[in-house]
């Protein structure tokens, strides 16, 4: 199966295509100096078309569903949603956070992905990997700092946007129980969440594109404002 997997929930997201069979066919990262709404479908075609890849291979889209970047997710989605009606296939939804997992395969430290989602909060949530497969231990959902680092007791790897911002409350709290990547995998790979695209494909996870929504879990600033 090939999957097209699209980010647009972090402020460095990225395309990229991955055959279940052949592997990585290509990635993009996409800058921070340009909005996501200007890169995406010229990254897109870029991407096909230097991996001679066109739409009508593609199996399944994979996309990025949030938490993240409110203004983001939604291009992310409308892109993903247009291209699924016009190609007539079907979408796989992945976690963000969950998406950085794939970064840390071999690991038997927990793995808490941390995005800044301003407020004094982060969006967060507990991973580790198992022999049989990946454990959802802590939910995502939207944390203070620490409260998130209240449940954490052993050694555990931080990652994202929220891991650089409160690098210091972390390591004031965990001391060597805090363990931070290189800077390069401080961002969710668009080609790990390929993998996870894959992996719920073959379950026959696939989302309804008419349906689907962003994970916000948090009310934005403009649904508050209507409210009030």
């Amino acid at each position: 199966m090939l999957t097209l997997a699209i980010d647009t929930s972090t402020p460095v997201g990225g395309v990229a295509l991955f055959d279940s069979d052949s592997g990585l066919r290509g990635e993009i990262r996409l800058g921070i100096k340009r909005t996501h709404s200007e890169q995406v479908m010229k990254s897109i075609d870029f991407l096909l078309d230097n991996s001679r890849t066109g739409f009508n291979e593609i199996d399944f889209y994979t996309i990025a569903i949030g938490p993240g970047s409110f203004t983001g997710l939604r291009v992310g989605l409308s892109t993903v949603k247009g291209l699924s009606f016009a190609t007539n296939k079907p979408i796989v939804a992945v976690s963000t956070l969950e998406a950085f997992t794939p970064s840390f395969p071999f690991t038997e430290k927990l793995i808490c992905p941390l995005l800044d989602a301003r407020k004094k909060e982060v969006y967060g949530g507990l991973f580790r990997w198992t022999e049989a497969g990946l454990r959802k231990l802590v939910p995502e959902a939207a944390f203070d700092i620490k409260s998130i680092l209240a449940l954490i007791k052993e050694e555990t790897i931080f990652t994202g946007s929220g891991a650089t911002l409160y690098k210091d409350a972390i390591l004031n709290t965990l001391g060597e129980k805090a363990r931070f990547p290189g800077e390069n995998l401080m961002h969710p790979l668009p080609s790990a969440l390929c993998i996870i695209g894959l992996q719920k494909a073959e379950k026959g996870e696939f989302s309804d594109p008419v349906k689907l929504t962003p994970t916000y879990l948090r009310t934005s600033e403009a649904e508050i404002k209507i409210k009030t």
